[in-house]
């Protein structure tokens, strides 16, 4: 976790020298964005969500990334769906219909999630490998692909965080894709708030806090803005709470930014 940490902020300064019920209440947006490739290349009105269990519990990410937009107060269309099964990877996705409902659903992004470092090869090949095959779908659809970088299970694993860091920026590189760094927010969160539990007793799914800073993450990557500010309160999360929720979101979207950026000018500089 610390090596990780190390590496965002070392990149963080090389990037700069060059169902359940809930409330939401309409408020001012924030008007804070990203820089170059952050920004979302289209604002998008439609979302398919492709993933495990990580993205379907308490109601799930796809029903909370609605709630986000809608407290934004705007009367813009917009929609998600998810297609998730319980324990599952990308290349069970890629064998089970998502390349088809892919190209049906005249979506604008696809979220896919499938970095489960369970893999019987204990390898990122196999996420690498599905990662490209779903991506041309979604590419040929005409759709954008954003990956989800879910965080490490606390029990039967043989990764950690940098594990699904290496993934994710490798297949950032490879794809010119964007990535949803949750796994980094939940570190930043657990570094600040040790008090905070993000994951539950079973030591592999979010709690409630931890389920609504995925969702945040989500948000500020979609959107290419911080969700600070937007007053949606998930059941169980406290507001203010939420409101800390928010800003470490927005710290890690803009922190991965960095990362990808700096990685960028070490692969002009080769």
């Amino acid at each position: 976790m610390n090596v990780a940490r190390a590496c965002l902020t070392a990149a963080l300064c090389l990037a700069l020298v060059p169902p359940a019920s809930s409330v939401a209440v309409a408020e001012d947006a924030p008007e804070t964005s990203l820089p170059h490739t952050a920004v979302a290349r289209v604002q998008p009105e439609h979302v398919l969500m492709i993933g495990n269990s990580h993205i379907a519990r308490l109601g799930g990410l796809d029903w909370l990334l609605e709630s986000f937009v809608n407290a934004e107060g705007s009367s813009r269309e917009f929609d998600a769906e998810a297609i998730t099964k319980g324990g599952v990877t990308l290349a069970y996705h890629w064998q089970n219909g998502a390349p088809d409902r892919i190209r049906s659903g005249e979506f604008d992004t696809v979220v896919l999630q499938g970095w489960l470092s369970g893999e019987e090869t204990q390898t990122i090949e196999p996420f690498i490998e599905h990662a490209r095959l779903l991506d041309s779908v979604v590419r040929e659809a005409g759709a954008e692909t954003v990956f989800l970088m879910t965080w490490p299970r606390a029990v039967g694993d043989w990764s950690d965080l940098d594990d699904a860091i290496e993934a994710h920026r490798t297949i950032a590189a490879d794809l010119g894709a964007r990535v949803a760094p949750a796994a980094i927010a939940f570190d930043l969160a657990q570094a600040e708030r040790p008090d905070l539990a993000l994951i539950g007793e079973d030591d592999v799914h979010a709690t409630w806090e931890g389920t609504y800073l995925a969702a945040a993450t989500v948000y500020a990557t979609l959107f290419g803005r911080s969700p600070e500010g937007l007053r949606y309160y998930f059941v169980g999360v406290d507001p203010d709470d939420a409101a800390f929720l928010q800003r470490v979101a927005w710290q890690a979207v803009t922190e991965w930014q960095a990362l990808t950026e700096a990685d960028t000018l070490v692969a002009i500089a080769d």
